[in-house]
């Protein structure tokens, strides 16, 4: 049931794309769906001319396989929308907590780069308990877990599965997991865990945004958040 609530939301998020959109393109369960529906409305010809920018290399796969033409932040700086799933949505704090898949900094930069961003969701994710990543200089890992600390933050080292060690990023940094009291999270806790040096971004979405959530495998709620 969970994966027909992923698909009816991700095709929900096509009636936001128009031609010769340049749109980001986020990553996860529910965004892969969305991929393949926005390959097929272009081979078919629903949609013409649109161009996407993706947030990592799954995501990049993806699209070359969809033959979706790929972009670049450099050409386009701003962005028309862009779709991008969550790990959870947290509706009393009006917040969005990313990067259970690790490809967060750059999740973010396309979020906050478009004039507006479409989330994608199942109600699973809404109200979800889930840690704040954090993707942190290698050089600065002793001391960011000591200022978390301070914060009143737990921190938790991400370990990948099929390899040795801590989980790297795309960028090539270290994934740390933190975790805080709910009533800690808020969009000011964003704000000063970037203040933080070493601290490349953190998991704490407090943009304007629409999110989709599937509810049923036929039905979809629209929650509206504000700055």
């Amino acid at each position: 049931m969970s994966e027909s609530k992923k698909i009816i939301a991700a095709r929900r998020a096509l009636e936001y794309i128009e031609d010769d959109f340049v749109i980001g393109i986020g990553s996860g369960s529910t965004v892969k769906y969305f991929v393949k529906f926005l390959g097929d409305a272009l081979k078919n010809g629903e949609l013409q001319g649109v161009k996407g920018i993706p947030s990592s290399i799954d995501t990049r796969i993806l699209m070359r396989k969809a033959n979706i033409p790929i972009a670049d932040l450099v050409d386009f700086p701003e962005l028309d929308v862009t779709i991008d799933g969550a790990d959870s949505v947290l509706t009393d704090k009006k917040i969005l907590i990313k990067g259970g898949g690790g490809a967060f900094l750059r999740e973010k930069i396309i979020c906050y780069a478009a004039k507006k961003l479409i989330i994608i969701v199942d109600d699973s994710k809404i109200n979800r308990h889930f840690p704040i990543p954090l993707e942190v200089l290698p050089f600065a890992l002793g001391y960011v877990i000591r200022e978390i600390e301070k914060l009143g933050g737990e921190v938790k080292l991400r370990e990948c599965k099929g390899k040795v060690g801590p989980c790297i990023s795309d960028n090539g940094n270290i994934i740390v997991d933190a975790f805080f009291a709910h009533d800690k999270l808020n969009p000011e806790l964003e704000i000063q865990l970037n203040r933080i040096p070493g601290i490349l971004e953190n998991g704490i979405f407090s943009k304007k945004c629409s999110v989709i959530v599937g509810i049923s495998e036929n039905d979809v709620e629209i929650l509206e958040f504000s700055d």
